[in-house]
Order: structure tokens, then sequence, then C-alpha cells
């Protein structure tokens, strides 16, 4: 390898229709029967989402959408340095046809437990990694129902239970969501999470909702509450006249 050389810019594009993905057996010498991905190289000034429309179209004639980011892989092999973005987006129509036969020898739709071998590098990277891009990753405190609720749409819920630690931390976190969520959208129902969230969190130090409904209607009796809409300006010295 020649030292002045540098990595090339590959984008793959992992193409979803009714739960399998869209793969080619590669012909050529790089990569030559493998299994990959539709994808090619990244243009000079083309972003990631048309150059992932673009090579899709070019080598499949299919059109896609709901195009973003899904993997990045750094991958060195013999003479060869890529970086390939991987690309998730769904199918969006056309038929399939494998319009650069003399790069690809046939294109498939496989389920993503299913994929053939061998796999071309990226792809075997990601795999490897244990992505995958029918899952959707949440992160977050959840209501104790949702598993159930997820469960009964047909999809498999992958949960923990967190420690006293992070959950206390996870529901300050889910306070703060809540809130943004209720400013955003002005629903009630999101007032509803928020107070439940609160109530969790009363609970979690060991306050009844009675007690923080007491304490709410002390304050209220000391120091009133928000109906008559005042909005404080500012303070000033007491025998200060001016305005």
């Amino acid at each position: 390898m020649m030292l002045n050389e540098r990595p090339k810019i590959g984008v793959g594009v992992i193409v979803v229709r009714d739960g399998k993905i869209l793969i080619g057996k590669r012909r050529g010498t790089h990569g030559e029967g493998t299994w990959s991905p539709s994808g090619g190289h990244l243009e000079f000034g083309e972003n990631w989402e048309d150059c992932a429309k673009r090579e899709t179209r070019e080598e499949t004639g299919i059109e896609i959408k709901n195009v973003e980011l899904f993997a990045v892989t750094n991958d060195v092999k013999e003479e060869t340095h890529y970086v390939t973005i991987f690309m998730k987006s769904e199918y969006a129509g056309g038929e399939v046809v494998n319009l650069e036969p003399h790069k690809c020898e046939r294109w498939e739709w496989f389920a993503w437990e299913d994929l053939p071998r061998p796999l071309f590098q990226p792809l075997e990277t990601i795999v490897t990694q244990g992505l995958h891009p029918l899952r959707t990753s949440h992160n977050k405190l959840v209501r104790d129902q949702m598993s159930h609720i997820i469960r009964s749409h047909g999809d498999i819920p992958i949960v923990y239970h967190a420690d006293p630690l992070e959950y206390r931390q996870r529901l300050r976190a889910k306070l703060v969501e809540e809130v943004e969520e209720y400013l955003e959208s002005g629903e009630t129902e999101e007032l509803a999470d928020i107070l439940e969230v609160i109530h969790s969190l009363t609970a979690l130090e060991g306050t009844p909702r009675e007690q923080l409904q007491t304490i709410q209607k002390e304050k209220a009796r000391e120091r009133g509450g928000f109906s008559q809409r005042v909005i404080l300006k500012e303070t000033k010295p007491s025998g200060d006249n001016r305005f």
C-alpha cells in the first residue's frame, strides 16, 4: 500500500421491505462472491441520503424513502481501507432489476437472521457488532404495562429492571421528557404523565401521595396558587418610591 493513499468512502444502503432486506451477490475484483446491500462511492459534494437513493436506483431500479443513518464501519483488509456509511431506508416502489450485471449476479430479499454467506466485509462487520436494522432503540423508562402492549402488537420487547440508583436517575430524566412533550403538544394527557412520574418520585423517597397533596395545600395557603396570573417583574428596596 502506498503511504500517501487515503481511505475510500462508501455508502451502503439497507433497504427494508416486509421485514426483509435487499442484498446482492457481488461480481468483480472487490468482494467478488460475497453478499452486500446496494451502494457505492460517495461523490464529491453529495450528501449521504442522496447517494443512497442514487446508488439504489442505479443498481436495482427501485426507489427508497425515510433514509437515515444506521451505522459506520472502518474496514482495513489487505490493500483496501474503506469507511462505509450504512444508511437504513424503506422500500418506496419499483421492481427490483439487476441493472449492473457486471457488478452483481442477482438481488434477493433476506431476513436479517437468514443472511447468506459469505458477506461483504463491511456488512459482516455490522452483523458481528450485533446491530440489527429492524430493531428500534429506546433506552428509556417506560410504564409497567408497555412490555405487554408491545407483545400485543407482534413485537418483542427487550427490557431489564433498573436498580434503585438508576431508577431515580431515569425518573428524573422521564420528568424532563414528559414536561418537554407537554410544552410541545399542550395536551392534557401529557400532564397526566407528568403527574404519574411525580408520584413515582415521591413514592421512591417514601412520601405517600396524600402527604404530597398536604404539602401542596399548605404552600397554596401560605403563598397562594397561580390562578391570579401575577407576573413579578422586579423588586426594589422599601422606601424607594421611584418607578
